[in-house]
């Protein structure tokens, strides 16, 4: 019986890493798309911001996603695009994962 029980605490333990796994991945590809879409020519930090919620809201909009914060900034001729996410455990005893990360494009210009 304690065998079953430890067996199946390390397969939560792995699914979680793996869910933690996949929500760094979409915040990574939620920054991209924020840049792509923030560095056209006449686009704000609104429209990078508008985008990285666009990707958030298909991919991960479950209780996984609510603790990220984004932030997008146009300066110095770049976009970039930030967030500071904090990832819980599933059960008590889990770490806590905190990660934070930035994505930078070039701005075309207006010409």
């Amino acid at each position: 019986m304690l065998v079953a029980a430890l067996s199946m605490l390390f397969l939560a333990a792995l699914l979680n890493l793996v869910a933690i796994q996949y929500a760094q991945g979409v915040v990574r590809a939620a920054l991209d798309e924020g840049v792509r879409v923030g560095s056209v020519a006449r686009a704000s930090e609104t429209e990078c911001l508008d985008g990285v919620k666009r990707v958030m809201s298909d991919l991960l909009s479950g209780p996984l996603g609510v603790s990220i914060e984004f932030t997008c900034t146009v300066a110095g001729g770049q976009v970039v695009a930030s967030a500071n996410a904090e990832f819980d455990g599933w059960f008590p005893g889990m770490p806590s994962v905190n990660f934070s990360t930035d994505v930078r494009a070039v701005k075309e210009s207006d010409e």
